[in-house]
This record gives C-alpha cells, sequence and structure tokens, in this order.
C-alpha cells in the first residue's frame, strides 16, 4: 500500500484508503448514492458555469497546520491536468473561506466530480513532504502511523472536524506469500495474529479464490461454507481492451474473432472447477446492463498460413487471479495456433497504458456508488480508457466527453456503444465478500470491496 497519492493511478483497495485519510470539497453518502458536503459546508450554482463552495473554518491537516483556501485551489488546479477536470477554467478565492469555479462547459454533476479520489485536498505544499506517496498528509477522520511491507497502520485524528471515527485505530496486515511459507514463517504469521485476530475482518481480496477454497489460512478467514455477513456481486468487473493502436483490431471483424474465442463462457471452462460458482459472466460493465458486440462476420487479423502468430497482452502487478485467467486465454488461442505473450507490469504503468507493442489488455475495475456515472466517469476519464474505446477517433472521444457531461448520452448508452464496437469486452463479475467478528456493529461492505472504517464499532462482550 505504498501509493496513497490521490490524483494517481490507484488501485481499489488504495482508493478506498485515501478517502479514510484525505477529505473533498464534497463526498458520496454510499447508502444512498447523494453527494453531501465534506469540507464545503453549502455549494450553490451562480450562473450555468460558475459554482461557489463555501469551505468550513478551523479545519487542521494530520500536523496540526490550518487547512486555507490555497491549499483547495492549488489541489484542484493539480486536477485539471486529468480528462474529467479540463473544463475547468479558473480557481478564484472569494474572502476567507470561499472559492470559485469558472467551467468552460455547462456541468450539472460538478459536485460528484469534486467528490472523486482526484479531487481530494492535499497540503499546497505537498510536493515538497518526503515520502508523501507512503505516509501522506490530510484532513480525513484518520492519519497514517505506520506504512510498510507488512502493515499499514491508520489511527483515528482526534482535531477531525467531522463526527470523530469510532474505531480508534486500524491495522491493516499484509503477507504477499502467506500461502508459500515455510513452517516457521506461517508460525511467525500465526503468532503475529495472536493479538489482533478477535477483532479481525477478513475481505474477498484477501486470499486468491484457488486459495479460499482449499481452506487456506481458515484460521483466520474461516472456511468456504461459513456464513458471511455480506456477500454480493461486483458493480463492475474483469475486461479486455482491444488497443487500438495495434494492428490487428483495425476491423471490426477481427475485434469481433478475439471476442469469439476469448468469451467469458469458453474462459470459465479452462478455470478450477471449483471456483467457477464465484465468477458470474458478464453482459456489460455493470450485472443490470446487457449489452453485446455488433453481430458482424468474423475474420481473424492472421493469416491462415503465417507461422507463429502471437498475441501480446498485459496485465497489473500484484492481483492474485490475473494469472490464472491469462493462462486460461492462453490456452483456447493455442487451440488456434497462436501464442500469448504475457507482460505483468507495474499498476502506473498499466492504468497510464504507457506500454508500446501491446495487443490486448486484462484488467479489472469496481465502480463506487452512483455506479452509473462513475461508468462514464471511468471511460472518459481513465487514460487506459481513452487510448482505445473510440479506436483512432479521438474526434469522437471528445464528442463522448461533452455529450455525456451535458447529460445528453447516459453513461448506460456510452457503455452500448464502447462494448458494441468491440475495442471493450466485459468479461466476468465476481462476488464480494466480507467477513467481519460477531461482535461488529455498523460494519457494511461497499463497492471497492472494504467498509467505512469511521462508523464501524465493536459491542463489548459480556462477561
Amino acid at each position: 500500500m505504498y501509493n496513497l497519492y490521490p490524483g494517481t493511478p490507484l488501485r481499489r483497495s488504495e482508493r478506498h484508503l485515501i478517502r479514510q485519510i484525505f477529505s473533498g470539497l464534497t463526498r458520496l453518502k454510499e447508502e444512498i448514492g447523494e453527494v453531501e458536503g465534506d469540507l464545503a459546508h453549502h455549494w450553490r450554482q451562480i450562473s450555468p458555469s460558475i459554482w461557489r463552495f463555501y469551505i468550513r473554518p478551523a479545519v487542521q491537516f494530520h500536523d496540526g497546520r490550518p487547512l486555507t483556501c490555497n491549499d483547495i485551489v492549488t489541489s484542484l488546479n493539480r486536477a485539471r491536468k486529468l480528462a474529467l477536470f479540463a473544463h475547468i477554467e479558473q480557481i478564484n478565492i472569494i474572502g476567507l473561506h470561499c472559492v470559485e469555479f469558472e467551467l468552460s462547459a455547462e456541468d450539472d454533476n460538478f459536485p460528484q466530480l469534486l467528490a472523486t479520489a482526484s479531487a481530494l485536498i492535499l497540503p499546497a505544499n505537498h510536493d515538497e513532504i518526503e515520502h508523501f506517496a507512503r505516509s501522506p498528509i490530510g484532513t480525513g477522520p484518520y492519519q497514517v502511523i505506520q506504512n510498510d511491507e507488512r502493515r499499514l497502520c491508520l489511527k483515528a485524528f482526534d482535531s477531525y472536524f467531522g463526527f470523530r471515527a469510532l474505531l480508534d485505530q486500524v491495522d491493516i496486515l499484509m503477507w504477499p506469500n502467506l500461502t508459500h511459507q515455510s513452517d516457521g514463517a506461517a508460525e511467525d504469521t500465526k503468532l503475529s495474529l495472536s493479538s489482533t485476530e478477535a477483532n479481525a475482518t477478513w475481505l474477498s481480496s484477501s486470499l486468491s479464490d484457488k486459495e479460499y477454497i482449499a481452506g487456506v489460512a481458515s484460521d483466520l478467514t474461516g472456511g468456504p461454507s461459513d456464513l458471511f455477513e455480506e456477500m454480493f456481486l461486483e458493480q463492475g468487473g474483469y475486461f479486455l481492451l482491444c488497443d487500438s493502436q495495434s494492428d490487428k483490431w483495425q476491423q471490426p471483424e477481427s475485434r469481433a474473432w478475439l471476442q469469439q474465442i476469448l468469451n467469458p463462457y469458453s474462459i470459465s471452462q479452462e478455470l478450477n472447477p471449483a471456483i467457477r460458482y464465484l465468477w458470474v459472466p458478464a453482459t456489460s460493465l455493470l450485472p443490470n446492463w446487457c449489452h453485446r458486440i455488433a453481430p458482424i462476420h468474423s475474420a481473424s487479423p492472421f493469416k491462415s498460413t503465417a507461422p507463429n502468430a502471437v498475441i501480446r497482452l498485459a496485465y497489473h502487478d500484484h492481483h492474485p487471479e490475473f494469472p490464472a485467467l491469462a493462462n486460461a486465454m492462453a490456452n483456447l488461442l493455442r487451440r488456434n495456433n497462436i501464442d500469448l505473450e504475457l507482460m505483468e507490469l507495474p499498476y502506473e504503468q498499466w492504468a497510464q497504458g504507457a506500454v508500446e507493442n501491446i495487443d490486448i489488455w486484462l484488467g479489472t475495475i469496481n465502480f463506487p456508488v452512483p455506479e452509473t456515472w462513475h461508468v462514464g466517469a471511468w471511460l472518459l476519464g481513465s487514460p487506459l480508457m481513452c487510448r482505445s474505446i473510440c479506436g483512432r477517433d479521438h474526434d469522437m472521444l471528445h464528442h463522448w466527453h461533452n455529450q455525456w457531461r451535458s447529460g445528453d448520452m447516459s453513461s448506460e448508452h456510452l457503455s452500448w456503444q464502447v462494448v458494441h464496437s468491440g475495442w471493450l469486452q466485459p468479461l466476468f463479475h465476481h462476488w464480494m465478500r466480507l467477513k467481519g467478528p460477531a461482535n461488529a456493529q455498523g460494519i457494511h461492505l461497499n463497492n471497492l470491496g472494504w467498509f467505512d472504517f469511521r462508523s464501524t464499532w465493536f459491542e463489548p462482550e459480556e462477561q
């Protein structure tokens, strides 16, 4: 968890954690998916393109320094470099506790945009603070006390401007090779857990599905037959993206050919039978949507006589399921006399699409509430998506962005356009699971596979 830096490529766990550490002008009320005040206690739209936000007084950063409007302006000027924030023309300080935004295009969902992870507020001098990405300073309910390869420790910030968090401290413990340790290392892990396991909570991302089904670390996680407090189908899932720079996919018939071979039903047959029930074939980006590639004749991009045909696939590191999925795809392609060359990338490189000569990208995405808005924000704001969802037609991408922002095109219709074209293929929705202690109260699984630390508490055990 070395990157807790808003505005940079973040995995879903990191996206959850930075919301415990930082505050934005607004935030999302997860229970109902509505925007509410955070650092801003009130806001109003002065004109179609001007928004004014009124800032809470006496807010402190974790190091005791007071929040100023300059911190807000600096943070959001930094966000303007990102595609979703490019319509911010100017940010002005209006008085001691007020900032005003001038937009180049109308955006009725602007308060929603300011609730995203990229709009969280950092100290104005954050780039001068040593190791800021690992040990950041925010104004949120928790501050980072320790962050190394074994443990991330968050402590409740007593000077938080909102309701003080109910959990005094949260320890996130990490054993990257839990299932491959020697007996001595396993015993060390058991001893390390002895003082915390009574209040330990297990998430579906804690182990790979194969390890979970096998009952690995069952003392910590419980067996696969145990009842979980919460379990639901993820809002999002695994996907394949054809790279628009690859000459293999310039014809829609070639993209249709790829989807015929690497369809989720065929892939699932290559997976371990014991884990298949945890994977639901996807028909779109959200489980309640149904989109498909345009019905078209398919044709291989390779000549039938071409020897040693190769497709290069990239996925990011530190994800337990990607190798299994990639190997399943390799089996299917091998039957068609095609080799699949795999490339594992650091997450930042993968998210930026910052590698040349890649044919397809394997990834996964989870959408926070409100899910439909975040689908559009991801498709139009993610560098990896922007690279390819319109092929090489950058004017079309700009047109879609304007239509989506103005409300003339919904996220669902945008998803249909992208899936219909064959550039993006949804693969699977995964069952997300959470198991907590019996005396835990207020603990609820969210769309990122975690729970809000602020509202969780433990009921005392009866003597």
